[in-house]
């Protein structure tokens, strides 16, 4: 894969911030304060609807309690510095370096390998709410279930090898099964031919080498699968840039192998392949295959028949990756930041004899590279320089008065620190700068020129404390990753985002879930109370929220997948995400009412076992 991540703020009026349940006190004590503002339900406490957390409670926490982290901090400290229960004997037991990574920052914990859990019915007890009657379907996670082989580390949190995980949720019983596989891919078997663990890393990855040259020189990198989920044509995918689609068994989540759509698509396959909602068509692109250099785009119908292909035009004849692009109803939208992999680089990446993913290095001088292209006939519209910024996610895009409106997001900081955290997660420190914030990104479609990329809402004032205080966590959004749209708010722009925050309290990695008011956004935008946070307690970190619209009568919801909604219902549904418990090294998944982001859960699934932090999720109805 190419990417994933680019996320300061005090929790204040309007965050819900829950402290350990007084049954199972912090080692460091409990307290409280204001009521929540901004919430219907901001005075109650989570166990108000009967929902704890198996030793937490979402109740209000005095904020001086919970050491802000604008700035990195060494360690977790206060309420953040909960111990992590490792496992002690048995095939997941982590080498002592690791061990003692987690006991600096306890969010590392969720990196460590979780195995294989056969699906299965959670006990009794382990649902904690109500299931809303409308979700009946699975929602499916994939990340990198194990970034270790053995004692050895992964060179990149994307080298990791794939995980896919699902939760199968019934409303009407307010049940819930779950289950974890690693993909099976070929790299897998191979590591296993070689000896496991034991062997050390035996095959090379893209940004990994293998301990044998001899596994390397003239090894293109494996396909370790492990970025975003996806149903087309029938099948469940595993997508990376890696390599083709994997397909996996929707109900048992067993591999069943490559996916070849056609021997005419790029040798590699988008992590963020495009399905339009409208008739189904899913737009993809990857390297061009060898011996020829660049991006290939194609089109591939809802049957699965490839319909065309194309080329994108190159800014240099330097390599350069694009892990997303943004769809309108028209056009196809890339950004390709100057992150390239130099001519001077290229024989020894491409041979094997160095490695691929860090033979790439920021270009000074250069502006970001501009794509649009019709998604009638894949034609190119405009390729053009644009200001230099780094990306790896979009949020949407769509057409308006001839402007081409694109929501992306644009790494705070410097990418080469972006990279440097994850080419080793477990002594990564994060901050502000190494997350993003969300722009609109306005292109005049006539002339193809960038009219301006504005923030869509004001990033976080500093809150009260002035810097190192944490920022006004509803005033502005916070420093973000993986920003999602409503299904129905496709083709138009939308008046809600969600995104995955960093407030800077203190637990060094995600901790909210936001949910930004675009009609509140511009220059003037923001301000008290204009947008909605929700951050997690103390030693527990979100991931990625997935929406799920209401199901209407007549059709529409979350079966449907309707794409056209009006604007006052955009927000009628659900967010599904899951969450890691360090102190429990266990993962739930959490379910909202999308209109009350900060309220208390409708439901909590507590899971047996973690989940390793995963990218990206999807969810398919039963009905």
């Amino acid at each position: 894969m190419s990417g994933v991540m680019s996320a300061l703020a005090k929790p204040r009026a309007g965050a819900v911030v829950p402290t350990r349940d007084s049954a199972n006190p912090s080692p460091t004590g409990r307290s409280t304060v204001r009521p929540a503002r901004g919430s219907a339900r901001g005075t109650e406490s989570w166990g108000g609807a009967g929902i704890s957390r198996r030793g937490f409670q979402h109740k209000n926490v005095d904020l001086a309690s919970v050491t802000p982290n604008v700035s990195c901090a060494a360690t977790a400290r206060g309420l953040h510095a909960v111990t992590v229960p490792l496992p002690s004997t048995g095939p997941l037991k982590p080498p002592e370096d690791v061990r003692a990574a987690v006991a600096q920052w306890p969010w590392r914990g969720g990196l460590e390998p979780c195995g294989d859990h056969a699906m299965a019915p959670l006990l009794s007890g382990s649902v904690e709410g109500t299931i809303p009657p409308e979700l009946f379907g699975t929602f499916y996670r994939v990340g990198p279930g194990r970034i270790r082989v053995g004692k050895q580390r992964y060179a990149h949190w994307f080298d990791g090898d794939g995980l896919v995980f699902a939760i199968e949720l019934d409303g009407a019983t307010n049940t819930a099964k779950a289950g974890a596989r690693m993909v099976r891919t070929d790299r897998v078997v191979q590591q296993e031919k070689a000896g496991g663990d034991s062997a050390g890393i035996a095959v090379r990855g893209a940004w990994t080498q293998a301990n044998s040259l001899f596994a390397n020189l003239a090894h293109f990198p494996t396909n370790p699968a492990n970025t975003a989920p996806m149903f087309h044509a029938g099948k469940l995918l595993v997508l990376c840039e890696g390599g083709c689609p994997i397909e996996v068994d929707p109900q048992t989540l067993e591999t069943k192998g490559p996916c070849i759509f056609g021997s005419d698509l790029p040798m590699g396959f988008s992590a963020h392949a495009k399905p339009d909602p409208v008739d189904g068509t899913l737009y993809t692109w990857g390297l061009a295959q060898p011996p020829a250099l660049g991006l290939n785009v194609a089109k591939i119908g809802a049957n699965g028949r490839v319909q065309q292909t194309a080329t994108l035009p190159q800014q240099t004849n330097e390599m350069q990756m694009s892990h997303d692009c943004a769809m309108s109803s028209d056009h196809l939208v890339f950004i390709l930041p100057p992150w390239k992999l130099p001519t001077g680089n290229m024989a020894g990446a491409l041979s094997g004899a160095s490695s691929f993913g860090h033979s790439y290095s920021w270009t000074d001088g250069v502006g970001a590279w501009m794509v649009v292209i019709r998604k009638s006939d894949l034609s190119v519209v405009h390729a053009r320089e644009i200001p230099a910024m780094s990306t790896y996610h979009f949020a949407s895009a769509y057409e308006k008065a001839g402007k081409l409106h694109v929501l992306v997001c644009r790494l705070i900081g410097a990418r080469k620190d972006l990279e440097r955290n994850f080419g080793n997660m477990y002594d990564s420190v994060w901050s502000a700068p190494t997350y993003n914030t969300l722009c609109d990104y306005v292109i005049d479609l006539a002339s193809g020129n960038l009219e301006s990329s504005d923030p869509v809402v004001p990033p976080a004032p500093t809150g009260p404390g002035g810097p190192g205080g944490g920022l006004d966590v509803n005033a502005g959004q916070l420093p973000m990753e993986f920003p999602i749209i409503a299904p129905g708010a496709q083709h138009r722009a939308p008046r809600f985002v969600y995104t995955l925050g960093f407030s800077g309290g203190g637990g060094g990695y995600f901790d909210a879930v936001q949910k930004l008011d675009l009609r509140k956004g511009g220059a003037a935008g923001g301000g008290e109370g204009a947008h909605t946070t929700r951050i997690s307690p103390p030693g527990i970190f979100p991931s990625e929220v997935e929406f799920i619209p209401r199901k209407r009568p007549g059709g529409g919801g979350s079966g449907a997948r309707a794409h056209e909604v009006s604007e006052e219902d955009e927000d009628d549904g659900f967010l599904l995400y899951l969450e890691y418990h360090a102190a429990q090294h266990t993962s739930s998944l959490v379910i909202l009412d999308a209109k009350d982001v900060a309220g208390a859960p409708l439901a909590v699934c507590h899971l047996p076992y973690h989940v390793p932090h995963s990218f990206h999720g999807t969810y398919k109805d039963k009905a």
